[in-house]
């Protein structure tokens, strides 16, 4: 086995559900897109995403001397199971905190590429780093953006069935010459149905969120009021939003989680408001200390559940 099939055996024994190399060169589209984007306003209250839009978009900026990126992608599916008179918490946010694990099956998959490839240089990054990882997949073969901006991953290595755009990234950013992969075809034809489904019209082009207007921007990023016009939509939604994947039809035959610490806490499942409501700063930080919603500020979190608590009363009455 060569060198580049020896790493996809190892990140597919660890658990990851797809993998792809890509080369470290400098993407201009990518970078060009984000800009327009920028200019759009579309980044709403996002100001770090103006910093250094290049840097998201060449390897190097991140390991000077890098000459491949080692794309990994992480199911996350679990029961989307909903109440409209429950809280609403985004799949992904319902086992551990991704970030951990992602980096730490990422580590896992670097030592064992050293055993066989010897010291290397490399940088590991999981979405907290300013790096394009969904323009690094499609550039590592691993899938194509649908209209709803979410990759959606195409069938990989392990023979199994494609699983949608339910997936989590990491990249190892490496100065070893590696093969990249090819890009694979892939398109959403004439579907619009997460454009339709969105009820804040977020997906303004095809593959183009606009953030001040995404549900799941506000839930967990916007740290001051959210309009009514928007809040008034966000329906029991506390903490992200999954509407535009589970109307996806590449989401159809979405395979549950086989990693255990991604897998949802049934008390984050169809979520009981009045008694989060009554969760004092302390018993916040402490219940979700290993949790991807103990990142975002106490105030927020008792925002969106009495914005949930209000629409839910709307719907009732």
């Amino acid at each position: 086995m060569n060198i580049e099939s020896t790493i996809k055996s190892h990140a597919l024994q660890l658990g990851f559900s797809a993998v792809g190399i890509a080369p470290a060169d400098y993407d201009p589209i990518g970078h060009n897109n984000l800009v327009r984007w920028l200019d759009s306003g579309y980044q709403a209250g996002m100001r770090y995403m103006e910093r250094s839009p290049r840097k998201r978009y060449d390897p190097k900026m991140h390991l000077p001397g890098a000459r491949s990126v080692i794309v990994c992608a992480e199911n996350y599916y679990n029961d989307p199971r909903e109440n409209e008179r429950k809280g609403y918490i985004s799949i992904y946010a319902r086992g551990e905190d991704y970030h951990i694990v992602l980096k730490e099956k990422l580590n896992l998959l670097r030592d064992r590429i050293s055993r066989t490839a010897g010291e290397f240089k490399s940088v590991i990054c999981v979405d907290s780093s300013p790096i394009g990882e969904k323009a690094l997949a499609v550039r590592a073969g691993i899938g194509f953006i649908g209209k709803n901006g979410t990759l959606i991953v195409s069938e990989k290595e392990s023979g199994e069935p494609p699983s949608g755009s339910f997936h989590f990234l990491g990249v190892i950013i490496t100065d070893l010459d590696l093969e990249p992969d090819n890009l694979v075809a892939g398109s959403c034809g004439e579907c619009r149905r997460c454009i339709d489904a969105c009820p804040t019209e977020a997906i303004v082009a095809e593959g183009v969120i606009d953030a001040g207007r995404c549900i799941s921007y506000h839930t967990t990023e916007n740290k001051g009021k959210i309009e009514e016009n928007i809040a008034g939509n966000t329906r029991n939604m506390i903490f992200g939003c999954d509407i535009c994947q589970l109307v996806c039809p590449y989401n159809k035959k979405a395979r549950k989680t086989s990693e255990a610490r991604l897998m949802a806490r049934q008390e984050l499942v169809e979520i009981d408001l009045e008694k989060l409501a009554g969760l004092t700063e302390e018993e916040f930080k402490i219940r979700f200390a290993d949790s991807a919603i103990g990142d975002i500020k106490f105030v927020m979190f008792k925002r969106n559940i009495a914005m949930a608590l209000k629409n839910i009363s709307n719907y009732i009455n």
